[in-house]
């Protein structure tokens, strides 16, 4: 895995899901604005993908 990915899974709660497993709260704001950019449970680099929400 070079990147990992990142899916929205509730957008009102800032909730995603990570390929590796992981679940990440923002308390504010999207992983962009936020500036993450490494997947703090594996270490890769973060891509985030389209949900279909």
């Amino acid at each position: 895995m070079e990147k990992c990915e990142w899916k929205i899974v509730d957008a009102n709660e800032n909730h995603y899901e990570s390929e590796c497993g992981g679940d990440w709260f923002f308390f504010d704001g999207t992983i962009e604005e936020n500036q993450m950019k490494i997947c703090p449970f594996c270490g890769e680099l973060i891509s985030e993908i389209e949900s279909a929400l």
